[in-house]
């Protein structure tokens, strides 16, 4: 896509892997740019709904920040496999649960350097899988139930430092608040 007066001269993939960096030259208003862009598949992330009071999280240790954090079950889209697919395998996955999957909404998590676009599911009626899915190798996840009103005191305090995390339980509070309801942009 390309507004008015913003060229793309040129992509060049410098890595390319499962996630790709490019950097890209384009002329915007008569100068000429250059942007390192990371190419990512689109993901997804879901709020597991324990019941009208409570959510289930999951505790990861994150390599690249060098801790764990606190975040909605979440994974990248697989090649050929639908949002609400790849919703399904990565709760199953993260949490051992099924549910049913209800679109909450979508966005881009770092439109700046990064293509990746989110999918958010709420999950309902969840049922504890009989034999967990397995998670990838280099997860280390555990699962916490938390109680809505904790996870939107942790998202302000800085407990929950996860922006998708922070996002999603920040929408599903405003739902559950009756000020807004779903809309199916998915």
């Amino acid at each position: 896509m390309s507004e008015e007066g913003y060229n793309i001269i040129n992509r060049k993939i410098i890595h390319d892997g499962p996630v790709k960096l490019r950097i890209d030259s384009f002329v915007f208003r008569g100068k000429t740019f250059e942007k390192e862009v990371v190419e990512h598949s689109p993901s997804v992330g879901i709020i597991p709904k324990i019941s009208e009071e409570e959510i289930l999280l999951i505790r990861q240790f994150r390599h690249a920040v060098n801790r764990y954090l606190i975040e909605i079950p979440a994974g990248k889209i697989e090649h050929n496999e639908l949002p609400h697919e790849a919703a399904k395998r990565e709760l199953a996955e993260e949490t051992g649960y099924s549910g049913i999957l209800q679109p909450l909404t979508k966005c881009f998590l770092a439109p700046s350097y990064d293509t990746e676009l989110m999918h958010f599911f709420i999950a309902c009626d969840l049922t504890k899988l009989k034999q967990s899915s397995n998670m990838d190798e280099d997860e280390n996840i555990t699962t916490m139930n938390v109680k809505i009103k904790d996870a939107i005191k942790y998202c302000y305090d800085g407990t929950i430092t996860d922006c998708k995390t922070v996002s999603a339980i920040l929408l599903y509070y405003l739902i559950l608040s009756g000020e807004h309801k779903i809309i199916n942009n998915n």
